[in-house]
């Protein structure tokens, strides 16, 4: 995977960084990235200059689950290519994406499964209690816009910061990263801590509206 990487950092032009963000020293931070089709994973994992585990879909970490996954969501929604070439490129490219991906270090994430969402949490404190990073797109794809070119985020994500806290008695920093594609740029936006002094549902509220306003400001 490291030769496939090392390929495609030659061959996909790099973006330019743009750092508005005072990041901690001495603690972990969770980005929060809009996340662009595949533009937004793909140029994160290629080029960002800081180490993370990224949130990933579980779907596209097993084998079988992947080939339908993408053959549905990518091949036929989104190029709208007939059912049967969809199902052959999605049997095509499982091996690839399922190796690629698992190569992250990913925390997977089970949308809708309240049950199995609690070992996306439990592995991502595991993961900030070694002072590693996070990413996370959180981008609702059947929200209404929030602007122009972000979707709206889902909030569940936010709860991570209380139980953090909860278990270390510390506040979880935040970094919102907006990725553009036609600029070719990647921008870190201000910083934001969570306050466990304040009521979580609106604290989470503050925090993603802040989130999405950087998002959003600096595409």
């Amino acid at each position: 995977m490291k030769k496939l990487i090392d390929i495609a950092q030659k061959i996909v032009p790099q973006p330019n960084l743009i750092v508005n963000a005072n990041l901690p020293d001495d603690e972990p931070v969770v980005f929060i990235a809009n996340h662009e089709k595949n533009y937004g994973p793909s140029i994160m994992q290629l080029f960002f200059p800081f180490k993370y585990h990224p949130w990933v879909i579980h779907h596209m970490l097993e084998e079988g689950e992947c080939k339908k996954y993408i053959s549905d969501t990518f091949f036929e929604k989104r190029m709208k290519l007939m059912g049967w070439l969809s199902n052959l490129l999605g049997g095509f490219f499982e091996p690839i994406l399922v190796r690629l991906m698992r190569s992250t270090q990913p925390i997977p994430v089970y949308r809708g499964d309240a049950v199995r969402s609690r070992d996306t949490f439990r592995k991502s404190l595991k993961v900030l209690e070694q002072e590693e990073n996070i990413l996370i797109f959180p981008e609702d794809p059947t929200a209404k816009p929030y602007s122009e070119h972000v979707k709206e985020f889902y909030s569940g994500f936010l709860y991570l910061a209380k139980l953090y806290y909860r278990k270390f008695q510390r506040e979880l920093v935040f970094c919102p990263v907006s990725i553009n594609p036609q600029n070719r740029t990647i921008a870190m936006g201000r910083t934001i801590r969570y306050n466990a002094q304040n009521d979580y549902p609106m604290e989470s509220e503050r925090i993603r509206q802040h989130l999405m306003e950087q998002v959003t400001a600096l595409y």
